[in-house]
């Protein structure tokens, strides 16, 4: 009542609504304010050219401070939308790494699972690849999406799903974990459309890169792809998919002169780096390619056959696949011979391969017992049941008519 009589005495007045508001309202507790009021006078306080600092304390204090039943009563649609608009204003600012705290309470304050998917959870991880901090957002990404919280409006939820799963790719891809990355971006490809989605064109591009990271080839999308992603991507993103072809055939050349000719459009789609980075991971393959096939070699022949400058060049490469452990090879510092060796079996990389088994049937469990309550959700779902009974008296009415017209 506070605020409304205030807002009213403003508009009465003629005086600067906003700036009256903040004033009075500063000296108010955040748990006693009526938050849609709180959140229409900061929403609209970011079109004011006033101070921003001033501005954004009192908005992270009201994300920080307010309580679940205040979100629930304002609504998740405003939330969202106040939520946005603060992110695009501090990303215009240069100032995204201030906002990722107060997102990710507010996340939390929001979810009734720690698998719900929130309209949120997109400006978090936006504002982290922004700031160019990504471990905040990392617990988020690794959680199994079980539930998604809707803001009732179809459009931004879509959109939101979409570029949840798009920046998450790139999240991933970051911090180079390619298969967690080349997942998500699958997930963006394979959302059920009707149209097709400028997200959707942006997350295939990246998807035929790090598919080459990852496979070595472009990964075929699923069957249950929609119609319109198979039908139209491959025509759409020719030099994207002639930069692939090349990579599975191993045309080192080939591929230099494509990355040469698309690199405008590599730019443009900021993909350059992901096509730089295939390069040098198919240098690396032609490199364990030589492995089964010689014992030792000359750096200099190394660097003629995987299209090296030079031997200095090919030899800090294959230093770092030995750092690495991607193959395991010795130098000869008196004559410069390499030598490859087969890979030791020692006893830290047989409990390595254990742990990781275990992990791996934890997991498998733990999604058995998930899928076993949703299946038992959707037995007892009242609308799934009607539906199917409808299909399921239409199939037999269509049976019964086909098998009268027969008789």
């Amino acid at each position: 009542t506070f605020c409304q009589n205030q807002a009213n005495y403003a508009t009465q007045t003629k005086c600067r609504p906003v700036e009256t508001l903040l004033q009075k309202i500063s000296v108010l507790r955040v748990e006693h304010a009526q938050p849609d009021i709180l959140l229409h006078i900061k929403l609209n306080r970011c079109t004011v050219s006033m101070n921003w600092d001033a501005l954004f304390a009192q908005i992270r204090k009201f994300l920080t401070h307010c309580s679940s039943e205040q979100l629930s009563f304002c609504g998740i649609l405003p939330v969202t939308q106040f939520i946005g608009r603060m992110v695009d204003e501090l990303i215009q600012r240069q100032q995204a790494i201030r906002g990722i705290l107060p997102l990710t309470t507010i996340i939390r304050k929001i979810q009734k699972s720690t698998g719900e998917l929130t309209p949120i959870h997109c400006d978090l991880v936006k504002l982290c690849l922004t700031a160019k901090c990504l471990k905040p957002v990392l617990p988020f990404l690794d959680v199994d999406v079980t539930n998604l919280l809707s803001c009732s409006d179809p459009f931004m939820d879509v959109e939101r799903f979409l570029l949840y799963f798009y920046y998450g790719g790139m999240a991933y891809a970051a911090i180079k974990k390619w298969e967690l990355a080349l997942f998500y971006l699958e997930v963006a490809i394979t959302t059920p459309c009707t149209v097709l989605s400028a997200i959707m064109m942006e997350a295939y591009k990246k998807y035929i890169l790090i598919s080459l990271l990852v496979h070595g080839k472009t990964q075929p999308l699923p069957s249950y792809a929609s119609h319109l992603v198979n039908n139209n991507f491959k025509t759409m993103f020719k030099s994207y998919h002639d930069f692939a072809n090349a990579y599975a055939k191993n045309d080192t050349i080939k591929i230099l002169e494509l990355l040469d000719k698309s690199k405008d459009t590599l730019l443009e789609d900021s993909n350059y780096g992901l096509a730089k980075q295939c390069i040098q991971s198919l240098t690396r393959r032609n490199i364990q390619r030589l492995t089964k096939t010689f014992l030792t070699l000359s750096p200099t022949d190394m660097a003629n056959r995987v299209h090296l400058a030079n031997a200095d060049e090919a030899e800090i490469c294959l230093l770092r696949m030995i750092e690495e452990k991607e193959i395991f090879a010795t130098i000869n510092q008196q004559d410069g011979m390499i030598s490859f060796h087969d890979t030791p079996q020692d006893l830290s990389t047989s409990l390595s391969i254990l742990h990781e088994l275990e992990d791996t049937m934890a997991k498998c469990m733990r999604l058995d017992e998930r899928m076993q309550i949703m299946n038992h959700s959707l037995a007892v779902n009242k609308s799934l049941i009607q539906k199917t009974m409808r299909t399921h008296s239409r199939d037999l009415d269509e049976m019964s008519f086909t098998e009268g017209s027969f008789n």
